[in-house]
């Protein structure tokens, strides 16, 4: 580890200051410990029982819920939203701003562009629970803004357990309704493209070693010859029309299992668990679409106006399985691997008038496959002769991967297929991102006068992200005088492009793959930290923690044609980060205070000066060498009450500072190409309340009734300074994607007859979705609200039957400019039938 010498042993002496007293603590004072048997785990305890400010997620709200995915889950948590459906913003801050581990390693990313970890990729079969830490303590990563999620999957118990589970559903505007659907493969249903999309071989054998697909001529002879253009041309699969026909319902399955041998008379023994979750879905959409330019004064004048019919059919399948040793109550060790892959394959058609076309279709048929497999060795052990000695090691290899063969995207210009360059792309597209983590955490109990007790942990993580990322564009040119006929040009694709047009005498196949499409991106990351946690009589607790950062990332933007080309951005940093909390206990009453620095800092491809094409919006895009890290301070106090046996009420407001906060923007009026600047300052305060209540006190049924809720209240502000300002409409406004209203609240229906019974509701209100420029405001995504039901009925020890509903009020989906709609769409009413049967 690169640390500096001086600089590790401040950290160090932070966690070490005051074990030679507390040794002498030790042996004045000998702890009474009594016997715990942990029958089960209480959510609440979990978070009553921490130093920090946090919420916990766990199978009972799964099930409660009904959700299928932790994106979904997470959502439920006060000030947590999912943007995109995937995405998880906490206290208004997005993906930039927080961070996810699992089994605290941390995970690599399939995103194309940015370093964060989509939540969807992970369901709620494999998870025991989730930990969203929204304070920041020096044993997490400080890239910390808004929290950290930490998801920890399942382990086996101590018992035989084997359960099946298998649902039907469907949407009110998706199934048995008309939608486009396009044959494919052999395993299409399991999301595994088994070849048919794939590049053909004499395509392979063209452009093998890097070369580039162009045309030999006197002036360039490093080309291919036209003869075997135009094989290479036939060879394509010749598809690009979609059928439309009724679409089936969506299904799902899931199998989970468990046991423990025990090894001899050893009183050691060896327990696993594993897992298969598979879903296959389907979801069609009518979305309006507009495009708004100034009229003078604050009107607004509409330039485009597109109607977009898409379905999206989404196959998710993942396993998983854990094997660990426990040698005995104080030693045990597991290992556990995993697989996740979700794959959408998305079929649209967009009709309609833009500013260079009074009669567009565009066609784009996208096969995406993303992937994230981890394999995770990890150690307990616990000395209770030592001063208590907890030793907790991992290590994680993990790798996310994203596919997307053969994206094909084509339009028509007045009903004939456009000459555009762009007019007709054959994309192939691959990532992969590896991360190799290794992480040590250490802590000793020592013993003082009047019951204190001190608390003394340090440990370390090397942590080493490597990512490639390789995209080839293809495209048909028109060549010869076949590719000019009008009337051929008006026909569909397969006709267009079919064997005997392609040639000398109509269309060519050729390569558009720009010079910065491809990337390398390395990270390395050493920390060391130190905490201490003063613990006077149960009653007062303070934590002091420093965290120690050696940070070094690289993104090399290079020429697949031109080795001699190349753009390395580079970023280092070194830098220490404090923390402190304080819990104060009065009987059921509990107060946090907590203070911290930490950092955002850009990501890959932020830095690079090399303009590329961003695969999953189509947006133009540069990053700024001169980007600075973002550096932040958190502020944080909460008040707790447990009272009763589960109840609980919480309130707590939270305040943090951004200096050079990193936001996107355009600086040209021209070419509008996206850009990341540093703003001069950014604000980020609310107020969240949570709240959870039996209804017993109304008595009789009332007995079987609870209510819990949450709300959350959040105001940010971003200051663009004037030299920053570029065609960027508003020099202050709140941060993207940062929601002033979120609201949650559910009541339920638990007797003890085996019956549940939940109603759900999710509410985000307005938020920033796009930064208006050129004089047109921001994109506000308009508030929303989503109505959910879930029954569960257990028939038997063995059988148990759920019916959920889904968005049962469907409110339509919009994005505002001022009063003006620039999208809008509905996503359907949804119901499921499930069925559990455990043996």
């Amino acid at each position: 580890m690169r640390f500096r010498f001086l600089e590790a042993i401040h950290v160090l002496a932070i966690t070490l200051l005051a074990l030679p007293i507390n040794r002498t603590f030790s042996q004045n004072a000998e702890p009474q410990i009594e016997e715990i048997s942990v029958i089960g785990q209480f959510v609440p305890d979990e978070k009553r029982g921490t130093d920090q400010v946090s919420n916990v997620v766990g199978q009972e709200q799964f099930t409660r819920s009904g959700d299928a995915n932790i994106a979904e889950s997470l959502k439920r948590i006060s000030g947590l939203s999912a943007v995109g459906g995937k995405y998880v913003y906490i206290r208004g801050l997005g993906e930039r701003y927080s961070s996810a581990l699992m089994n605290g390693a941390i995970l690599p990313s399939p995103e194309p562009i940015n370093r964060v970890v989509p939540m969807d990729l992970f369901p709620t079969a494999i998870l025991e629970s989730v930990l969203v830490q929204k304070t920041y303590s020096a044993a997490f990563p400080a890239e910390f803004g808004g929290g950290v999620m930490q998801l920890r999957t399942k382990k086996s118990t101590d018992e035989f357990f084997w359960n099946v589970t298998s649902s039907i559903g469907g949407q009110n505007n998706t199934t048995f309704k008309d939608g486009f659907t396009l044959d494919g493969g052999s395993r299409d249903w399991l999301g595994y493209d088994d070849g048919h999309r794939a590049m053909s071989d004499t395509l392979k054998r063209a452009v093998a070693g890097d070369n580039k697909l162009k045309k030999y001529s006197v002036y360039d002879k490093q080309g291919v010859p036209m003869e075997d253009l135009t094989a290479i041309g036939k060879a394509f699969n010749n598809e690009y029309t979609f059928d439309t026909e009724s679409l089936p319902v969506d299904t799902s399955f899931t199998t989970s299992f468990g046991n423990f041998n025990e090894i001899g008379d050893s009183g050691a023994k060896i327990n696993y668990f594993g897992a298969i979750d598979y879903s296959n879905s389907w979801d069609s959409n009518e979305v309006e679409q507009n495009r708004w330019v100034p009229a003078g004064g604050e009107n607004l004048s509409q330039q485009e106006g597109l109607d977009f019919q898409g379905t999206e059919n989404s196959v998710d399948l993942s396993g998983m399985f854990s094997v660990g040793l426990d040698l005995n109550e104080n030693h045990n060790v597991r290992l556990t691997s995993l697989v996740l892959r979700k794959m959408d394959h998305r079929l649209s058609r967009t009709l309609g008038y833009i500013e260079s076309s009074d009669d567009l279709e565009r066609v784009e048929l996208e096969w995406i496959e993303r992937e994230l497999s981890s394999h995770q060795l990890q150690g307990d052990h616990y000395f209770p002769e030592f001063n208590e000695l907890v030793i907790n090691w991992r290590y994680s290899d993990m790798e996310a991967n994203r596919d997307s063969p053969d994206h094909r995207i084509y339009r028509y210009d007045g009903g004939e297929l456009s000459s555009r360059g762009n007019g007709n792309q054959r994309n192939y597209s691959f990532l992969t991102d590896t991360t190799k983590d290794f992480g040590l955490d250490v802590s000793m109990v020592f013993y003082g006068p009047a019951d204190a007790t001190i608390t003394t942990k340090f440990g370390g993580v090397i942590s080493e992200k490597d990512r490639d990322s390789e995209i080839r564009r293809y495209g048909f040119a028109f060549g010869g005088p076949i590719s000019y006929d009008l009337d051929l040009l008006q026909q569909p694709l397969e006709t267009i492009f079919a064997p005997e047009n392609i040639g000398p005498e109509g269309f060519y196949i050729r390569e558009i793959t720009r010079a910065t499409d491809n990337y390398t991106a390395q990270n390395e990351l050493n920390a060391f930290y130190g905490e201490v946690e003063f613990n006077f009589d149960d009653r007062l607790r303070f934590t002091l923690g420093a965290r120690q950062e050696d940070f070094t990332q690289t993104a090399d933007t290079f020429d697949l044609f031109n080795p001699t080309y190349g753009v390395q951005a580079k970023l280092e940093q070194d830098a220490l980060m404090p923390a402190f909390s304080a819990t104060y206990i009065n009987n059921d009453h509990q107060f946090r205070l907590a203070y911290s620095e930490t950092v955002s800092r850009p990501d890959f491809r932020e830095l690079s000066p090399a303009m590329f094409t961003n695969p999953m919006t189509g947006t133009e895009v540069v990053g700024n060498p001169n980007l600075k890290i973002t550096d932040i301070k958190n502020y944080d106090f909460r008040w707790e009450w447990y009272f009763g046996y589960t109840d609980y009420v919480s309130a707590g407001i939270f305040y943090k500072e951004f200096t050079n906060p990193i936001e996107a923007s355009i600086q040209s009026p021209i070419n509008r190409v996206m850009t990341f600047i540093n703003a001069a300052s950014a604000e980020n305060q609310g107020v969240e309340l949570e709240v959870f209540k039996s209804l017993d006190f109304l008595g009789g049924i009332g007995e079987d009734f609870y209510f819990q809720g949450n709300v959350s209240y959040i105001d940010s502000t971003v200051t663009i300074a004037p030299e920053d300002r570029g065609v960027l409409t508003n020099m202050t406004r709140p941060l993207q994607g940062q929601s002033d209203w979120l609201l949650n609240a559910q009541i339920g229906y638990e007797p003890f007859s085996g019956t549940t019974a939940t109603l759900l509701y999710h509410y985000y209100g307005d938020r920033v979705s796009q930064v208006g420029i050129e004089s047109v405001p921001d994109f506000y995504e308009q508030a929303f609200g989503e109505l959910n039901f879930v029954f569960i009925r257990e028939l038997n020890d063995n059988w148990k039957v759920t019916a959920k509903a889904r968005n049962i009020t469907d409110q339509r989906n919009e994005v505002r400019v001022s009063d003006y709609l620039v999208n809008g769409y509905y996503m359907g009413r949804e119901i499921s039938l499930q069925v559990d049967y455990t043996f």
